[in-house]
């Protein structure tokens, strides 16, 4: 077994701290070397991961028959506790982080351009991860003493990019994980070129509101979080086809809120995958080989133009409409293929700080919207046939006089699956 990390950023002012941590082993070995670091980093204890039996078990047993290599990472993490992997007095699927559940995006923004439609000829998911840069407690809504919410680390500070290397099962991957450093895969690239990304379905949680149904404490559901869903996607599928059958077919929840995926493989093939509001219906909708796009509304609600809401963004939306038919037009518009500056360059035209200055020309209400805390916390672009990703991260931001807000990004770190 090979391990190796290295931390980027997380100098005194940087909101952001980056560690990129490679693991080379069997999936037991990257389990066990996991639960070590949830004990050594984070302090976690088997008390962090009591559970209801009943859920535990049935959770683990469906994992057992439909995910084994994730199993094999569970008995790894049991191992470095100490603990029965099969004690269902504890749940070991996940290792959460600086904050006591996993949880989804809130905005975020992406692209996939097909091989047809770069000047390369190689496929690129362009993706603009936009997140709340407090805590958790405090974009719940938590009441907490001040003195204690100044100490609580902001939830989106120490995004990991997870490198790992299965020996006796699985793809290897590149991803990025927040939340749990185990279950938690926001988006991704594995051997095979496959490119997953996940994104909140606002709309969903707008039409639930009260009757949203997250799991803030242990978990009373079987199958496989919003997260792990991604994570088992890289893990196993090889071609878009495969990962549409496997999101068809998994059992799934969801930990926080609805979500909806976009994904694609290294022939050009994509599609989003959305559960309807009641999750009772699922969609699949294919890119067709050309640019596909989602945000953060349902697009099978929303398939033609007219059916998309006009008009700049407001604050209870953050914008997802908007961003849609600016990258839309902004792609319709563009004469010939695209180079990879041009999908940056198109992602950088939604960043979160975009979006507050297109809600009012009004200084203050755009105050009020920047005071949200919401911001692009970083933007990738994956290159399938290289497997690899650059990515730039939100270090902060300076107001000027005028109100105007300015943000502090890192260059673009690259990061490279070995052949």
């Amino acid at each position: 077994m090979k391990k190796y990390e290295q931390t980027h950023f997380g100098r005194p002012g940087d909101f952001t701290t980056v560690r990129h941590l490679t693991i080379h082993g069997a999936n037991f070995e990257i389990g066990h070397t996991l639960g070590r670091l949830a004990i050594d980093r984070y302090g976690r204890t088997p008390a962090y991961f009591a559970a209801i039996p009943i859920y535990a078990r049935a959770r683990r047993i469906y994992i057992q028959r439909h995910y084994p290599i994730h199993w094999e990472r569970m008995k790894g993490v049991a191992a470095a506790f100490g603990l029965d992997p099969e004690d269902d007095r504890y749940d070991l699927s996940g290792l959460a982080y600086l904050v006591d559940l996993s949880a989804p995006a809130f905005g975020c923004s992406a692209v996939y351009y097909p091989p047809a439609t770069t000047v390369t000829g190689r496929g690129y998911l362009s993706r603009n991860y936009d997140f709340f840069i407090g805590s958790m407690a405090g974009m719940l809504g938590v009441p907490l003493p001040p003195e204690v919410m100044q100490q609580l680390p902001p939830v989106m500070s120490e995004p990991y990019i997870m490198e790992w290397y299965p020996e006796d099962g699985g793809y290897a991957s590149l991803a990025i994980h927040a939340f749990d450093t185990l279950s938690g895969t926001l988006e991704g690239i594995n051997s095979a070129g496959l490119v997953v990304s996940i994104l909140a379905d606002n709309e969903a949680m707008w039409e639930l509101g009260p009757k949203l149904e997250p799991h803030l404490g242990p978990q009373q559901a079987v199958g496989l979080h919003e997260l792990a869903v991604m994570r088992l996607l890289l893990d196993t599928c090889a071609t878009a086809a495969e990962a549409e059958e496997a999101l068809l077919t998994i059992k799934q929840y969801y930990r926080f809120a609805p979500l909806h995926y976009i994904v694609a493989d290294k022939a050009g093939h994509s599609f989003v995958y959305e559960n309807s509001t009641g999750r009772n219906v699922q969609h699949v909708i294919k890119g067709a080989g050309h640019p596909q796009l989602i945000t953060n509304h349902q697009l099978y609600k929303h398939s033609t133009p007219e059916t998309i809401p006009s008009g700049p963004p407001t604050p209870g939306d953050v914008g997802s409409f908007w961003r849609y038919r600016l990258l839309s037009d902004q792609i319709a518009s563009h004469q010939g293929n695209f180079t990879a500056e041009e999908m940056k360059a198109n992602n950088a035209c939604v960043n979160f700080l975009k979006v507050v200055e297109a809600v009012s020309d009004d200084p203050a209400q755009r105050d009020q919207v920047a005071r949200m805390g919401f911001r692009t916390v970083w933007h990738s672009l994956y290159d399938q046939p290289a497997g690899a990703v650059e990515v730039s991260f939100y270090l902060g931001e300076d107001v000027q006089a005028d109100g105007k807000r300015l943000e502090r990004r890192s260059g673009y770190l690259n990061f490279t699956l070995e052949a």
